[in-house]
């Protein structure tokens, strides 16, 4: 719980540093406003993409498949009898737990409503 009163915290004290620049700008406030959150909004939902990405376990395959793969050669097999990189165990064995982030949905919902809000700013800006 206090990872997301942090990350709430966070996310606060970049829309307020948003808006404090796009003052001290001086120039077109709005469109400040709307750059800094849809900067802000986008980077969220790439970060919050990625943890999704990562909590459902997509690379894991690919480890996996690449570990097969360095077995099935000749000289692979000559130097994974030095390293304990390749322990290759079954799957499902090997892959059955799958990380778990508390934050990602905080992530993508305060991304998708940041970059909502600033394409809905500047449709209205610009029309």
């Amino acid at each position: 719980m206090k990872r997301i009163n942090f990350f709430y915290i966070l996310t606060l004290l970049f829309f307020i540093i948003a808006i404090v620049t796009a003052i001290f700008q001086g120039k077109n406030l709005l469109l400040s406003i709307i750059d800094s959150l849809f900067i802000i909004g986008i980077t969220y939902v790439a970060a919050g993409s990625l943890l999704y990405i990562f909590e459902k376990g997509f690379f894991n395959g690919i480890v996996y498949a690449l570990k097969r793969f360095r077995n099935s050669t000749k000289q692979g097999k000559y130097v994974s009898q030095f390293d304990d990189l390749d322990e290759t165990k079954e799957a499902h064995e090997e892959y059955a737990v799958k990380r778990s982030f508390s934050i990602t949905r905080s992530v993508l919902i305060v991304g998708s409503i940041t970059l909502l809000l600033s394409v809905a700013l500047s449709y209205l800006l610009y029309t």
